[in-house]
């Protein structure tokens, strides 16, 4: 064979390795998951491996040597202690040297809404998302002194509150009179997508209505996530952001942030999802149904939403992975992706989101 065409071959190959290398690292990589079980009790999962080592730190980017090994353990799954504050931050690891780090997605609050990490999804390039980093929530307006001490320990330094004036005034965040982290917010009306709502009379027409109203949220909303990518770059957290049921725009926004750090969007779809597991849409259709206001709903608006079709319901109170599917197929359609979009319309740029990616990314 000529040389040139064998080195021209070697290099292919090499190229295709590199390029493949990727994937394959997130095919085999350790993946594990932790839930709180009891006071000082955590419930760690995992896959991929028969034994591993569990170290612990309360820093969630502290170095191997600098974490204390807490437990051996064999099978998939193991209970272990939360002994650091003010959170416990997990590193599971293989013999092979394969690792992951895992925390509680949910955070233990005591008044907390649907209050959760970003932290550990896997991006296509086998990096996860870091812990401690970013958070999601819905109303802050619960949280007792004890959350408040919490979540200043963590380091939160800004919360971007996406939520209207009439939901702020009815349900202010309590930072907004101790010391801690700043609140960020911008005024809007959203009477007409509350509005829509109403009309709704199939699952069908909730399905289609909501992700529709998902993508108003981008011109509805263009001050605050464009507010909020430009903390995020410039590093200014950890950073919370919420609206009332942390679901909606809020799960626009995480699909935003996710789809930027380049997670799949199978897992961008599973963590719109998790909402429904946090907080179950019967959390929400007991609300409805006792006419009462709440969360910036008028008790009218209440009144109306408990006489809409069962099926219609469960959509608007849930968190049905459809929605943010559709929601994002159109934004696919419309602008070339979620990230093509955060481009255009909320400030970033390459340089921007690469280093996004090294901020938030391991």
């Amino acid at each position: 064979m000529d040389p040139k065409h064998m080195d021209r071959r070697l290099f292919l190959t090499a190229a295709g390795a590199l390029a493949l290398a990727p994937a394959a690292r997130a095919a085999t990589a350790l993946d594990a998951k932790a839930e709180r079980t009891a006071p000082g009790s955590v419930r760690l999962d995992w896959t991929g491996a028969q034994a591993v080592s569990v170290l612990v730190s309360a820093d969630p980017a502290a170095r191997t040597g600098a974490m204390r090994l807490l437990k051996t353990a064999t099978g998939t799954s193991a209970s272990v202690g939360a002994p650091v504050s003010p959170r416990p931050y997990f590193l599971v690891k293989a013999a092979d040297g394969r690792q992951t780090r895992v925390a509680e997605r949910l955070l233990p609050l005591e008044g907390g809404r649907n209050f959760r990490d970003l932290g550990g999804w896997r991006a296509a390039d086998g990096r996860q998302v870091r812990w401690g980093k970013i958070y999601r929530s819905g109303v802050m307006a619960n949280l007792t002194m004890g959350d408040l001490e919490y979540l200043k320990a963590l380091g939160v330094l800004a919360i971007c509150d996406l939520r209207n004036p009439q939901e702020r005034t009815s349900e202010p965040n309590p930072f907004l009179k101790t010391p801690g982290p700043k609140i960020v917010a911008t005024d809007y009306d959203m009477s007409a997508s509350m509005a829509s709502l109403m009309t709704m009379k199939t699952r069908e027409d909730a399905l289609q209505g909501f992700a529709e109203a998902y993508v108003g949220f981008l011109d509805m909303l263009t001050p605050h996530y464009t507010d909020m990518f430009a903390r995020l770059v410039a590093d200014e957290g950890p950073l919370a952001f919420n609206c009332s049921a942390g679901k909606d725009r809020t799960g626009m926004a995480s699909a935003l942030i996710l789809s930027v750090l380049g997670v799949p969007r199978d897992t961008v779809l599973r963590d719109y999802g998790l909402t429904e597991v946090y907080t179950p849409p019967s959390y929400y259709a007991k609300m409805a149904q006792s006419g009462a206001a709440s969360g910036g709903v008028t008790a009218q608006q209440m009144q109306a939403l408990s006489k809409l079709p069962p099926e219609v319901l469960q959509v608007i109170m849930g968190s049905d992975p459809e929605v943010m599917r559709r929601a994002l197929a159109t934004i696919d359609a419309k602008f070339g992706g979620p990230v093509a979009l955060t481009k255009a319309r909320f400030g970033l740029t390459d340089a921007k989101i690469a280093k996004l990616r090294a901020a938030y990314l391991v």
